[in-house]
Parts: structure tokens; sequence; C-alpha cells
């Protein structure tokens, strides 16, 4: 019997290695964002960054799907890329606790600020009658505040692993590949 000289990749592994790489690109960028100009933090446009981690994501996945023989089930690549994503925003999320807590403390009230101010201009542009606007300001207020708290951002990250499993599905179908089967 010939013993394969390939190694076995694991997919936890492989997917934790990726999820802390593009976990540490994500630290960079935030430290690049937060140095020329902090208010970008608070733009609702950062999802865009969602894109390219996703983007990532698949490229992990693909890398992996190729290391273990060019087949991965569409289960599998959801797997990959959800702990992919799950390690990220633990990495992510652990960074900005410090950056929020340690770095600058101050941040989250300049962040609350700002992100209150995109809401008025978003509901002016919108035409909200003055007496709705009061409200979901005040409304809008709490949020944010508990938005930037460091229990507020380990919360986030629950909500955002619904999220990723999202993301992860839609990942998958890119980079899943199926054996060719023989009749």
């Amino acid at each position: 019997m010939e013993e394969s000289t390939t190694p076995k990749v694991s997919l936890a592994q492989h997917a934790a290695k990726w999820g802390a790489i593009i976990g540490g690109g994500s630290i960079v960028l935030t430290l690049l964002i937060y140095i020329v100009d902090y208010t970008l933090l608070a733009d609702w446009k950062m999802i865009v960054l969602l894109l390219v981690f996703l983007g990532l994501v698949i490229y992990a996945g693909i890398n992996y799907r190729n290391q273990i023989g060019g087949f991965l089930p569409y289960g599998k690549a959801f797997q990959h890329a959800f702990i992919t994503f799950a390690v990220l925003g633990i990495v992510s999320t652990a960074f900005t606790v410090i950056l929020y807590t340690v770095i600058d403390s101050e941040l989250p009230a300049k962040l609350t600020e700002v992100a209150l101010e995109n809401t008025q201009k978003m509901m002016e542009n919108f035409g909200v009658p003055e007496d709705q606007m009061d409200k979901a300001m005040e409304d809008a207020k709490e949020r944010s505040a508990d938005q930037f708290s460091a229990f507020g951002l380990v919360k986030g990250y629950g909500f955002a692993l619904i999220f990723y499993a999202i993301l992860s599905l839609i990942g998958a179908l890119f980079v899943r590949k199926n054996e060719p089967v023989e009749f």
C-alpha cells in the first residue's frame, strides 16, 4: 500500500490561520483609518470592507480546496468560511476593545457624536418631521453609546456571527467544487 506524501491539511487550522491573517490586516486597516480620519470608523460606507473580507475568505477557501486535492463540498466550504470569519471577528473585536479602552478611551464618545451627526443628516435628507427626528435621535443616541462600549462590541460580535453565517453561505457557493461522479 502506498502512503500519501501530501500532508493532511486540517480545515479548522487552515481557516483559523486565514482568519488570523485577515484579522491582522483588519487591525492594520483600522489603525490607518484611525490615524487618517477617525470619523470614517463611524461611516456606514465602511461596510464595503465586508466585501473585501468576503473576497479574502473566498480566496482562502479556494486555497484550502486546492491544498486538499481540488474538491470541496458545499458544507465543508461553508465551515471553512464561517471559521475564517469567526476568527477574523474575534481578532478585530479584541483589537477594537483595546483601541477604545487603552489607546484612545475618548474615541467611543467621539464616534457616538459622529454617528449621531450622520444619522441626523440622513433623516434631514429624507425629510423626516422634527418631532419624529427628535425621538429617533434619542433612540440613536442610546444605541450608539452602547455600540462603541466594550460590552457593546462583544455583544455586537455575537450578532456578527449571524451575519458571518450568511456571508459564509454566499462564499461557499464560490468555493465549493464537487468531485465528478462517474457512471
